[in-house]
């Protein structure tokens, strides 16, 4: 069985995984860790929750680490320094997953190897500022990158190591042409990481692109979810009944756990999230619409306990680690099989039990039994247990949000293309977009 002391790591990198509990390798890790340090091109297949992030951030800590080129098959690749640009580019879809994957290479970096993470939504002029000293590794959108390479106060001449995360998820998003763009800045001598939950035609065309005789690491065929979450579902035909029933679900909670709901549209996301917030549950909203800071107020206090339930978009279906998850609550079908997948998958992580439940109505149910039979998925039908009465304080902030909501105005961001390209367009929507909010959260 495969440990990380296999791997033979630098002493302070292997305390640091140590530290955090980690001493034997998930597949993906154990997969692609190896050929990655060895300076192998790696197309890697890994579902949500598998611990991916870890499996490209540890080569390129040993890469940064390394005094002088070890001899393996054939040489390898020089250590990264500081130079005129980074020497390490991880593209992310959203701005979430950038911030996520920056936050667990500073935890097990050690402190000369600096990062930076890039991302639309917030003033450009910040990472103007931030670029004067480049970062050795940058963690970045696709838009905001493009904005900055534009405005050429970011050079990629020097990256040796490239990572594409999530890049289904991209493609979906119409990063493409993006993402081609981004690849002719890139030098043509560099290692390529390109992690995919599916492998669709689409990716392996990519790949052949980016990639240099790659190795493969398939660790989970087709689209797949984790085996420790249950899967149920109730038939409720209308709108003010599902609504109770989240309500009802959210109440049932065991204390100290949390919960996510997903719906489809943005405006459904602030109405619901109007509706729930009251007395025994305190509820927060993430959509696209809302800005980088009240995004990651949002999250922090999801992530604190201040806030015990979420509700969002797909926007929030990939790039969260938040443990202790207990459900996530479907409002209503989602679009795709892969992002019903990526929501159930906030929950039930790093090997723990979990419950996804949807709200379906009576003629999405059939759609939904196909749906669990496309995935393998076993999903039974719940009875729908007696509904708790709306608190009064919601229906009152409910019209109180509405007239305030309506009235807010989006801000304007100098030079942000980076929201125009969709960098964050909930996941598989092809809904009209309603009137936009600027909320970020609920409280009674």
């Amino acid at each position: 069985m495969t440990t990380f002391a296999d791997f033979h790591l630098f002493p302070f990198l292997a305390q640091r995984l140590q530290g955090q509990g980690f001493t034997q390798p998930t597949p993906i890790q154990a997969a692609a860790i190896k050929p990655a340090i060895e300076g192998r091109d790696i197309l890697a297949q890994a579902k949500t929750g598998s611990g991916k992030t870890l499996a490209f951030l540890i080569p390129l800590i040993v890469r940064a680490m390394r005094p002088t080129p070890l001899v393996v098959e054939q040489e390898a690749p020089a250590s990264f320094s500081h130079a005129c640009g980074p020497n390490a580019l991880i593209l992310a879809p959203t701005r979430e997953l950038a911030l996520q994957i920056e936050t667990e290479l500073r935890k097990y970096a050690p402190p000369a190897l600096t990062s930076l993470s890039v991302y639309g939504g917030t003033p450009i002029e910040r990472h103007y500022r931030a670029l004067r000293r480049p970062p050795m590794v940058i963690v970045g959108t696709p838009g905001r990158l493009l904005d900055l390479l534009g405005t050429r106060h970011l050079s990629l001449r020097d990256v040796q190591y490239v990572v594409m995360d999530e890049a289904d998820q991209m493609l979906d998003r119409g990063f493409l042409p993006d993402i081609q763009r981004i690849v002719g800045h890139l030098p043509k001598k560099r290692q390529t990481l390109l992690f995919s939950a599916t492998f669709a035609s689409e990716i392996q065309a990519l790949a052949e692109t980016m990639l240099n005789q790659p190795v493969e690491a398939k660790v989970d065929v087709g689209v797949s979810s984790p085996v420790k979450i249950s899967h149920g579902y109730y038939v409720i035909p209308a709108e003010e009944q599902r609504v109770r029933l989240v309500h009802t679900l959210l109440q049932a909670m065991p204390k100290g756990s949390r919960s996510m709901v997903f719906c489809e549209q943005k405006y459904k996301v602030r109405r619901l999230a109007a509706r729930l917030g009251g007395e025994a549950a305190l509820v927060g909203a993430i959509t696209g619409n809302h800005s980088q800071a009240q995004r990651e107020r949002t999250l922090s206090a999801f992530r604190a306990g201040r806030l015990t339930s979420l509700v969002a978009t797909d926007v929030a279906a990939r790039g969260l680690d938040i443990p202790d998850i207990a459900q996530v609550i479907h409002y209503e079908l989602p679009t795709t099989a892969n992002s019903y997948v990526h929501r159930a998958g906030r929950t039930g992580r790093a090997e723990k039990e979990g419950t996804t439940l949807l709200i379906l109505s009576p003629q999405e149910e059939i759609e939904y039994l196909r749906l669990v039979r496309r995935l393998r998925i076993e999903s039974r039908k719940l009875r729908v247990p007696d509904l708790a009465p709306m608190p009064q304080l919601a229906f009152h902030r409910d019209e109180h949000a509405e007239h305030h909501l309506t009235r807010a105005r989006r801000p304007v961001h100098h030079l942000d293309r980076s929201r125009r390209r969709g960098d964050e367009r909930p996941f598989g929507a092809h809904t009209p977009r309603p009137h936009r909010s600027s909320a970020s959260q609920v409280r009674p």
